[in-house]
């Protein structure tokens, strides 16, 4: 999935994205002309984790990233914590602002964001380390929102013996065969495959998985049906409660519209343990990625000056709009972006010693029967 949540840089005008861009154009003027208010679910009156009806709105966001059309609301409860989108995504929906994000036109971007993450994914890995014997590792690893595989190709530095698959709906999981970074990729959802998949893993990944998915709890009875007993699971999620949220919308992990649930690090806990996924470890200052300011100085920017050639923009194509989108990106927004990079790694340290990261990972252990099983 969104991995790291970066966003991508605007494409720039090669013939490669031109071509792109006009072969997807048809569909999306089609989809928007239908109109998206279809892409929703009606707004619930109670918060989808406690019930409780003491809801506050936080903000309503754009598409930043790509400037798809549409608005996309956070809702914080106040009795639990839990910040969801409201009114939520439907399929439709997903699928239409998913599109050409991690394939198609967004691909050699996003590619390019996730391979030069080495340290994070080998840092991820060895979260496994302390629970195996010297020179030992798990046997079969899958990993849940493998995207283009990067996190496999580096785990296997930490664990050269283990056998990793990778389950994802893009193409990149099946390119990863093919690099050789994964030994089997599962093109699927992992709804859909319960039974193929039920007993195979010792470990299980979810890196910015659960934060995508409609409801965080019916993936965890599913993914603890399809663990063995003493298998492990390990997530990484967007942690709601950093103070790194008075970015307010431009915070990239709140990355409207594709995150749809952040419960905070106490609500995973809970339900982690309510069904015998004993949490084993905690990281937070680990799991720190120093991307928020870099990313929230660049939003305003993809806000103001899209690629004017995007097929599901509806103003029309100018020379005005062209020459915007190339002094934004050429001279106005690179100073900006230079010293918020440099504000990021000067935070970093503190972020970390204070544990106010943006992310925090959960291992956990299966130790018996999902005691809320049907």
């Amino acid at each position: 999935m969104c991995d790291t949540c970066a966003p991508p840089a605007p494409p720039t005008s090669t013939a490669d994205y031109e071509a792109m861009f006009d072969a997807a154009r048809p569909y999306y003027q089609a989809e928007i002309a239908r109109g998206i208010e279809r892409f929703w679910y009606p707004r619930r009156p109670d918060c989808p984790w406690c019930a409780s009806k003491n809801l506050k709105r936080m903000f309503a966001a754009r598409d930043t990233t790509q400037g798809k059309p549409g608005r996309f609301e956070l809702n914080r409860c106040r009795t639990c914590g839990h910040v969801f989108q409201n009114p939520m995504l439907n399929p439709d929906g997903l699928n239409f602002y998913y599109k050409d994000f991690y394939d198609g036109i967004g691909r050699a971007t996003m590619e390019a964001v996730f391979d030069p993450r080495t340290e994070i994914y080998q840092s991820r890995a060895r979260m496994l380390s302390p629970f195996f014997g010297p020179g030992e590792g798990p046997r079969n690893w899958l990993d849940i929102g493998a995207g283009y595989g990067h996190f496999c190709r580096d785990a296997a530095t930490v664990f050269p013996d283990t056998t990793f698959h990778g389950l994802d709906q893009g193409q990149g999981v099946l390119d990863a065969v093919e690099k050789g970074w994964i030994s089997h990729a599962h093109h699927s959802w992992f709804p859909d495959l319960e039974a193929e998949l039920t007993g195979r893993y010792d470990v299980i990944s979810m890196f910015h998985y659960l934060e995508h998915v409609m409801d965080i709890r019916t993936e965890l009875d599913l993914t603890h049906r399809v663990m063995p007993d003493g298998g492990y699971l390990l997530i990484e999620v967007p942690n709601p409660e950093s103070i790194l949220r008075v970015l307010g919308r431009w915070w990239i992990q709140w990355f409207q519209p594709q995150h749809l649930h952040m419960p905070p690090l106490g609500n995973l806990l809970a339900a982690l343990t309510e069904r015998n996924l004993r949490p084993v470890a905690v990281q937070l200052d680990e799991a720190h990625i120093p991307v928020d300011l870099i990313c929230a100085a660049g939003a305003p920017f993809m806000a103001y000056a899209p690629h004017p050639g995007a097929p599901w923009l509806t103003q029309p194509r100018t020379k005005w709009r062209e020459k915007r989108h190339e002094l934004v990106w050429t001279k106005v927004s690179p100073p900006f972006l230079k010293f918020a990079y440099r504000a990021d790694n000067w935070l970093d340290p503190i972020i970390r010693r204070t544990g106010q990261a943006n992310l925090y990972r959960v291992l956990c252990r299966k130790e018996g029967p999902n005691p809320l099983a049907r």
